[in-house]
């Protein structure tokens, strides 16, 4: 079921703050707090990296920094629960793809690939600060490759799995938040459940918990999100379906007829059932995913990925290394310049790519348009489903950059899809529970101060697939710890960012 239960405590008083730092008024925003009230006008101390009081009106103190805010809303940064930026962070350290859309928090190891080990990633990010708060799943692919090399078009053996067992505990005890599979890649899609349930018991012994990139997204989609469930059963952990969606025409247009089913199954079976989403109806990807079951260069299950995807004129060939010259375009435009059929295209690609498999080096990557805007809606409007980017800080999707502000701008604003109250409560409060963030993901006395200050008249993203790192309009001033990462809407070079371990990890 779903974690409603947590959400009344969330706008609750935390610890005190620690003293010693320059104090900051804001003064007259509308205040949303995190907790999916409505907002109202108040004034916010931040004395240090914390909030010390919400009221008003709070008058000024000496040698107080005063921002007048009004007519901009006030918002706990939001929590990316699926992002890719760690990849290149400590590169760019500013993060801005993820601050300036008012992002200050970003789970990442996901799709089953995680920085390992952990800790040692983690000590670099302790030296060298980045702006961002940074959380980490530990991943099953990279379990896998630890304990298999390369042969992993197979299930594991006994020996493996208990090498996974053991490396899954460190990581854990590193501060991972649970396990991260990406069950539709090379590198797991050949693993059986029952390997995923012995190491998803694992991370429930730690109280962490368990999301997927599920082991199907397309046609066999509703028989991944029971495999799903079942996990979460048998090992008793709860279970997230990450970026969820429904990207095959047979099942188009079936959110709002069949995934309450989905969530009531869960729930009567005892699990905890959660979900996040991102607001395109693209998806961005390896070009292996369009056949499930790996049988590369089968002409007839070539071409039922291509119907499953919108054909290939809907699948846009985003980067390949072997040919730059034919990034950007799609399968039907490349298959023409090379004079071959798109199937045959397809498999040429695999053919000259194969090197990336089992590697940290990407040689490929698409991106596909296969959901339908009526199913991404009930996602992005359904009250219990968080949000996510699946970006990176440079990719070749306009996630990356424009997630936040498109939800607030095209679905709140626009489409009426969702309340401001709401959407803001998905981005930070409901997050925050599922991590076990007490002291963020919400404006209140004692929370720390990972905050947003946005236009709800202006807010927009204006990211594309074209130009997929332009920054949106609409957020001019985002704080992390008290300190201001983004102001004017450019990031001001402020690092004042936390590694953040789940609860349970060992000190």
């Amino acid at each position: 079921m779903l974690l409603r239960s947590l959400i009344p405590t969330l706008c609750l008083a935390a610890a005190a703050p620690p003293a010693g730092a320059t104090d900051v008024l804001l003064r007259g925003a509308t205040v949303y707090a995190g907790c999916g009230a409505p907002g109202r006008v108040a004034d916010v101390r931040i004395h240090g990296s914390h909030i010390t009081a919400v009221g008003s009106p709070l008058e000024p103190r000496r040698g107080e920094a005063v921002r007048e805010v009004k007519g901009l809303a006030l918002a706990p940064g939001f929590i990316d629960m699926h992002s890719h930026g760690d990849r290149g962070l400590l590169e760019d350290r500013d993060a801005g793809a993820v601050t300036r859309q008012g992002a200050t928090t970003i789970l990442v190891g996901q799709d089953g690939d995680a920085p390992f080990p952990l800790a040692d990633w983690y000590a670099k990010l302790e030296k060298t600060p980045v702006a961002i708060n940074v959380a980490s799943m530990a991943g099953h692919a990279t379990l896998r490759a630890q304990a298999m090399g390369k042969d992993l078009y197979r299930p594991s053996t006994a020996a493996e799995l208990a090498t996974m067992q053991r490396l899954l505990g460190q990581e854990l005890r590193s501060g991972a938040y649970g396990l991260s599979t990406g069950l539709e890649y090379e590198a797991a899609h050949f693993s059986t459940t029952e390997e995923v349930i012995e190491l998803s018991k694992v991370a429930a012994r730690a109280h962490g918990f368990y999301i997927s990139h599920v082991r199907d997204e397309a046609d066999g989609v509703f028989d991944a999100f029971a495999e799903l469930v079942r996990i979460g059963r048998e090992a008793h952990l709860p279970v997230e379906i990450t970026h969820i969606k429904l990207s095959s025409p047979p099942h188009w247009h079936e959110a709002a007829a069949r995934m309450p089913a989905v969530f009531a199954e869960a729930q009567r079976e005892g699990v905890t059932l959660w979900a996040d989403v991102y607001p395109y109806t693209y998806w961005h990807s390896t070009i292996r995913v369009i056949v499930p079951d790996r049988d590369f260069f089968n002409p007839a299950k070539v071409e039922a990925g291509f119907v499953a995807n919108g054909g290939p004129a809907a699948i846009r060939l985003a980067h390949y290394a072997p040919d730059p010259s034919v990034a950007g375009k799609n399968l039907a435009e490349i298959a023409a310049i090379w004079k071959l059929t798109p199937v045959e295209t397809y498999m040429r690609i695999v053919r000259a790519t194969e090197a990336e498999v089992g590697s940290e080096e990407s040689l490929e990557d698409v991106i596909g348009t296969s959901m339908v805007e009526d199913d991404v809606r009930w996602f992005v409007a359904h009250p219990d489903i968080a949000f996510c980017t699946d970006g990176e800080l440079h990719g070749a999707h306009p996630r990356g950059a424009g997630t936040f502000p498109r939800i607030l701008g095209r679905y709140v604003r626009e489409q009426h899809a969702l309340t401001l109250e709401s959407a803001i409560h998905k981005m930070s409060g409901i997050p925050a529970a599922r991590l076990g963030l007490k002291d963020r993901g919400r404006i209140a006395p004692g929370a720390v101060a990972d905050l947003v200050l946005f236009d709800p008249a202006t807010v927009l993203d204006l990211a594309t697939v074209e130009h997929p790192d332009t920054p949106p309009v609409g957020i001019p001033a985002v704080m992390v710890h008290g300190e201001w990462v983004v102001d004017g809407g450019r990031v001001t070079g402020l690092h004042p960012g936390r590694v953040l371990r789940h609860a349970s990890a060992a000190r």
